[in-house]
């Protein structure tokens, strides 16, 4: 049996007091919003943050005033990749107006990409032009198109691998750009959950352990009363379970305003 060639390569070594000084600097993107309580303050730099729910619950919304803020507050690049056909440049535009940004100025910064393939999907990430510096790449939709395209369980060693591999070029691009990710997904029933249990463990985001493992955090948006939503935040390895209500208004994502 031949002899295992060996690598020749050196790690490099840090204390935790090393990384936890380093981390000290991370930036952080605010999103103007109440999601910002649950997540430290804003979406760190370099992460990917995933929101997750039913339709119609307002997880485009979220993405359209993230990109609004980023562009109008910040002024800073967007890109935001529009995988379900939904991507509204009229509703960023009264977002804009009603925060009291230069609409003109934030459509002119926000670089929208509408594939119509998995293929183009995973292409576009490596496709975003040199003079083009996001801070903030939204996927809207991030798992649609391999639903659509890969159907059956004959496929489905397949899509998991091709989702997985893509979900880490995310995060290597993040890294690497100084930008963050923010994905939305739809939601599946799952056959084996307790109706006992709490929606957010019943309704799983679409993806399984594929995506799961890739993301940073894992925030839950479902319904509620009187047009109020929630925010919950079901998986992140820094922060505790906790929610936020939240209100989409002309002005995107706010806080519930009080009921006359």
């Amino acid at each position: 049996m031949p002899k295992k060639k060996e690598t020749q390569f050196e790690l490099n070594w840090k204390t935790a007091e090393q990384l936890l000084e380093e981390r000290k600097n991370i930036e952080r993107i605010p999103t103007g919003t109440p999601l910002d309580e649950l997540i430290g303050g804003g979406i760190e730099v370099g992460e990917v943050i995933e929101f997750y729910g039913e339709y119609g619950s307002g997880k485009t919304q979220i993405s359209f005033t993230l990109a609004t803020y980023v562009s109008g507050q910040l002024k800073q690049d967007v890109v935001f990749i529009d995988c379900e056909g939904t991507f509204r440049p009229e509703r960023i535009r009264e977002i804009a107006i009603n925060r009291g940004y230069d609409p003109n100025e934030v459509l002119k910064r926000i670089y929208v990409a509408q594939p119509k393939t998995t293929d183009e999907q995973i292409a576009a990430l490596e496709k975003i032009p040199k003079d083009i510096k996001p801070k903030l790449i939204v996927i809207d939709g991030v798992t649609t198109l391999f639903r659509s395209e890969y159907i059956g369980r004959e496929t489905l060693a397949e899509k998991q691998g091709l989702l997985r591999k893509y979900l880490y070029n995310l995060k290597r691009y993040a890294r690497e750009n100084n930008a963050a990710i923010v994905v939305t997904n739809q939601v599946y029933q799952s056959p084996e959950a307790s109706p006992f249990l709490p929606l957010e463990l019943r309704e799983l985001s679409s993806g399984g352990h594929s995506l799961y493992h890739a993301i940073d955090n894992r925030i839950f948006i479902r319904k509620s009363k009187n047009g109020i939503r929630i925010a919950r935040l079901v998986d992140s390895s820094m922060y505790p379970t906790q929610e936020r209500p939240f209100q989409i208004t002309e002005k995107g994502v706010e806080p519930p305003r009080e009921q006359s």
